[in-house]
């Protein structure tokens, strides 16, 4: 690509008018009621108005929107009355996400978002329309050319696969505030006559049926939500970089330096694990803000699948996920008091709001029992001298997780003791890596801890 300057696709121009009519929809809302009250000619004469001076804006700011590329770096130049411009040393590009929103897919063409390392929460530079020829070329030019169309690592989400991820989402902590906000609506009495029929539910029954809709609701849009997030995944590795592309109404494909992933999560949550199935997530150094979907290296795979699966596309992570130590047998009575005294209190709460529904106070303990002998089971770490990993495994918000870090991009270890764990000679191991993701095992024997802390760190000292 020659350093001439180039203007994005006229897209851009239609997605620049359509972010402008959003601006200023309320007041234009207003001004149309406002008018209609008059005559229907006026109302019809101020949308008019609104929807010109929108194209007006969105042409206006898509002429004044350029960029070019040279041997050294990437300029772009953007604003109207006070141009900026941005220059991206091209050694300092790190990837190059594009992405295709239901405006870019009407066209035909897609966007570019070119992240730098130590990049913040958004990209340096976002071009959002290029037609499929001008970002092959500035893809080449700024390092990350479309390599791995030729490549035979490479691995999709199957149609089946989709919907059991849908159905298996765990996202329904991010959604059940949303449905209880909805409940506390009703509750108020916000809609209909629903305060006086709430405040009669005494019953077992009733109270059953309305968690049981609160979930229905709160599982329904989270499949809606992963379907939109998941569907077309696929992964490719070719050379030093992995390229993930996903997305249904905005289609993204995802540029990863390989140098950038400090480990790898393999989470196995409570609606997944009784069909052995688990999802990988990538934990990523100076690449700006990636969200949960983002950070997805595969939605959904069989748990006897990861270790091929890193061997074919992470094998700087490749290798044995057994666990070497485990918390000992005496470990065990403190795994499973911490959760029973934590569910003492909703018990308590249940009891005393609705009497009736004292048999779920049981059934509440019984639950923490199951999920204290269940984080006792799944914790472990494994540090192997001559291995350039580090894996620990806990269980974290009901779900049972994996940590595999690379052991020199461990940012953060820590090792802490209460003053029950001294008496019995155990304390707390907690590894740190990324932007702060941290798992940690509890109860380790102190011997254990201990040669964990010099393999890891030869200066540590057991607190």
């Amino acid at each position: 690509m020659t350093s001439e300057t180039h203007r994005l696709h006229v897209a851009a121009a239609i997605e620049q008018a359509i972010k402008a009519l959003s601006d200023v929809a309320v007041p234009l809302l207003i001004g149309l009621v406002a008018g209609g009250r008059h005559s229907s000619f006026s109302a019809i004469l101020l949308g008019l108005l609104g929807v010109g001076a929108a194209a007006a804006i969105g042409i206006t700011r898509w002429r004044a929107t350029t960029y070019r590329v040279t041997d050294r770096a990437l300029h772009f130049r953007s604003g109207v009355f006070s141009p900026d411009e941005t220059v991206v040393p091209i050694d300092r590009v790190q990837a190059v996400d594009t992405i295709a929103g239901p405006i870019q897919r009407l066209f035909g063409v897609s966007g570019l978002q070119v992240q730098t390392s130590g990049g913040g929460e958004k990209a340096e530079v976002v071009l959002s329309a290029l037609s499929d020829d001008r970002a092959r070329e500035l893809r080449a030019a700024l390092g990350h050319a479309d390599e791995a169309e030729q490549t035979q690592r490479r691995r999709r989400l199957t149609m089946g696969s989709l919907l059991v991820t849908a159905l298996t989402a765990p996202q329904l902590g991010v959604v059940l505030p949303v449905v209880g906000g909805l409940f506390g609506l009703l509750q108020n009495g916000l809609v209909g006559q629903s305060e006086t029929w709430l405040r009669n539910v005494n019953s077992v029954h009733e109270v059953v049926l309305i968690a049981l809709g609160l979930l229905l609701a709160a599982w329904a849009l989270s499949f809606a939500g992963s379907v939109v997030a998941f569907s077309g995944f696929e992964i490719q590795r070719a050379d030093q970089r992995l390229r993930i592309r996903r997305g249904l109404l905005q289609r993204r494909a995802v540029s990863v330096p390989v140098a950038r992933v400090d480990g790898v999560q393999v989470v196995e949550s409570v609606l997944r694990r009784p069909f052995g199935l688990v999802t990988l997530r990538l934990e990523l150094t100076s690449l700006g803000g990636r969200e949960t979907a983002q950070r997805t290296l595969f939605p959904l795979m069989p748990r006897h699948d990861v270790e091929p699966f890193l061997a074919t596309f992470l094998p700087e992570l490749g290798g044995s996920l057994a666990l070497q130590q485990h918390p000992p047998g005496r470990a065990r009575r403190r795994y499973v008091l911490r959760p029973v005294l934590v569910a003492l209190v909703p018990a308590a709460a249940l009891v005393v709001a609705v009497p009736a529904a004292w048999p779920a106070a049981p059934v509440l303990l019984a639950l923490a029992v199951v999920l204290g002998l269940d984080a006792f089971a799944a914790a472990g770490l494994r540090l192997d001298p001559d291995d350039g990993r580090v894996i620990l495994r806990a269980r974290h918000r009901a779900a049972r997780i994996t940590l595999v870090a690379r052991r020199r991009r461990v940012q953060e270890l820590g090792v802490s003791r209460t003053v029950f764990q001294r008496r019995a000679q155990l304390a707390t191991v907690s590894v740190a890596v990324a932007r702060g993701t941290r798992l940690a095992v509890r109860h380790v024997d102190r011997p254990v801890v201990e040669e964990f802390l010099v393999v890891l760190d030869p200066r540590g000292q057991t607190p």
